[in-house]
């Protein structure tokens, strides 16, 4: 994967819909030392069981499982047979899911430089691997890379799960430059499965056009044993002026596939997307995003929604996202003087095709010195939430100050692959691994909508004051904070102290919007000791 991340605290925000504050009740594990080198990801389930999982660069995958009464059922690691559990520290995660009442992760290993991508199935009562399976493999990543204006010809494995059903699709992609008697016909295969992980279909996607030879992966849908890939096709000229990039969405289902290629998207730079499918339209809602002013004194991102017919993908109309509404709350609530200006980082969409969008003001500096990758930040600010009508119409927007400081750099739509539990180690030193507690979480529930996130609170320093405003950089001045939209705070965990506070790794939690319930990691921190909790946050999910 190309993006690259690393970061400092979240959680802590709350804005609600209605304006007198809804305290929801917590409920904490037994404590266990906070959590050390590698990532962790909880999953709650169907069955009312809570899978948290720790995947440690030494030990192997930590399995504990908790019933539905929040108290630890079983505990087991996970070792396996085929993915080398001493190679967890250059592994990647591709996906963790629930499908058919399993805990199902898709782990990528290099194995001689060829990357390899298994699949874990672990029971959902006592969290044992019951199956082991490799997927697929792929080339070499010993090769020239294809670059097209930023667009890069995608190496990797991706997955994508139906949010309705246990359906889900793999995507092979090889990159790298064409040997001269290879077909591009081969490089992109989709394999479809059921929710018994049985393989249901397997097909190549590509343009039956010889001018775009290679593909950047974008994103994927699936709708039971439908897969929607979007893609964006590169054209190489020895001329530069031919060489073009072009967005390209795919319907695969059975052993058909469609293409509609997007001719306003030509020659866009550093294009990212997300597609949902929307079950009452029968439609295809696909965000993008493209970089515009590279290189130049205003850099700055373009954003489109495209709705498009799921059967045919004729293209109804495409629109830029606009951000007055949430400007014009900013300017009003929280004294801004100009525009909001954020870019998307996750898009939420309802049955019946209603929008959410997510945004974060973000911007890239470099802090001097010689290590290129220590000395690259991001600072991660103010939030943006703008709604939309299923016409594509805006309904409302609203703003909250945030100020964070990432290590590394971070492209769009990063909440949107921190939601589907992709990952991998970003960080030798556990200390600047902080991306796990970086930007926000927005809980939609019956009784209002809440934005978490991890804050500094300046005025709890010595000789601060309640005006004081710095950015979030280290754990050690992280507390977790919840606002409403009658700009009333909330402290869920407790109340915060100079020498005592409490932070989450977000990173970790899930949400199940339909019971109103989220669950997180706690840390407690009073004085250099720290300890944690799972919590289970409970909202009113009835009106």
């Amino acid at each position: 994967m190309r993006y690259f991340w690393q970061g400092t605290s979240l959680l802590a925000l709350l804005f609600a819909s209605q304006l007198s504050a809804q305290v929801p009740q917590v409920q904490l594990s037994n404590n266990f030392p906070e959590p050390g080198d590698g990532f962790d990801k909880i999953l709650l389930l169907d069955n009312n069981y809570t899978a948290y999982l720790h995947f440690d660069r030494k030990a192997g995958i930590i399995v504990n499982m908790y019933d539905a009464s929040h108290q630890l059922s079983a505990t087991d690691t996970v070792t396996g047979r085929l993915f080398d559990v001493n190679a967890l520290n250059d592994s990647e995660i591709d996906g963790i899911y629930e499908i058919n009442s399993q805990v199902v992760i898709f782990l990528q290993q290099l194995v001689k430089m060829k990357p390899r991508l298994y699949r874990l199935i672990l029971d959902g009562k006592t969290g044992q691997l019951v199956q082991e399976d490799q997927l697929g493999e792929l080339p070499t990543i010993q090769h020239r890379d294809v670059v097209v204006q930023d667009n890069y010809a995608s190496h990797d494995f991706y997955v994508a799960k139906d949010p309705r059903s246990g359906y889900y699709a793999v995507a092979s992609f090889a990159g790298g430059e064409l040997d001269r008697k290879e077909s591009p016909g081969e490089r992109i295969q989709i394999f479809r499965f059921s929710p018994d992980h049985q393989q249901i279909g397997h097909t190549t996607s590509y343009l039956p056009l010889t001018d775009y030879p290679y593909h950047g992966y974008l994103d994927m849908a699936v709708n039971k044993d439908q897969v929607y890939l979007v893609t964006v096709p590169l054209r190489i000229r020895k001329n530069a002026k031919d060489t073009s990039a072009m967005v390209a969405v795919s319907a695969i289902h059975g052993t058909e596939v469609k293409h509609q290629l997007l001719p306003y998207t030509a020659n866009m730079q550093d294009i990212h997307a997300n597609i949902k499918y929307i079950p009452a339209s029968q439609k295809l809602i696909l965000l993008l995003t493209n970089a515009t002013g590279k290189g130049t004194k205003n850099p700055g991102v373009d954003m489109q929604l495209c709705y498009l017919d799921a059967t045919t993908l004729e293209e109804y109309r495409h629109q830029p996202v606009t951000l007055d509404k949430i400007s014009s709350y900013a300017q009003e609530k929280l004294k801004y003087t100009g525009n909001y200006t954020g870019v998307p980082q996750r898009m939420i969409t309802t049955e019946d095709g209603k929008t959410t969008l997510l945004l974060e003001n973000i911007s890239l500096f470099n802090s001097g010195g010689t290590n290129t990758w220590n000395n690259m930040h991001t600072n991660m600010n103010d939030i943006g939430v703008t709604t939309l009508d299923s016409n594509g119409i805006v309904q409302s927007g609203i703003a909250q100050i945030k100020m964070q400081i990432a290590n590394g750099l971070y492209d769009p739509l990063f909440l949107n692959r921190r939601k589907k539990g992709q990952w991998m180690f970003r960080n030798r030193i556990q200390a600047l691994n902080t991306t796990p507690y970086l930007s926000f979480d927005y809980l939609p529930t019956a009784k209002g909508n809440y934005l978490l996130f991890n804050d500094y609170l300046a005025y709890l320093d010595p000789g601060g004051v309640y005006t004081d405003k710095k950015p979030l950089r280290y754990l050690t001045e992280a507390n977790t904070v919840c606002y409403n939209a009658a700009g009333e705070r909330l402290f869920l965990f407790g109340t915060p102290e100079t020498y005592k506070g409490f932070y989450c790794m977000l990173g970790a939690s899930d949400f199940r919007q339909e019971r109103g319930q989220y669950v997180t990691i706690l840390i407690t921190r009073k004085g250099e000791t720290r300890q944690a909790n799972i919590a289970w946050v409970q909202f009113q999910h009835s009106l």
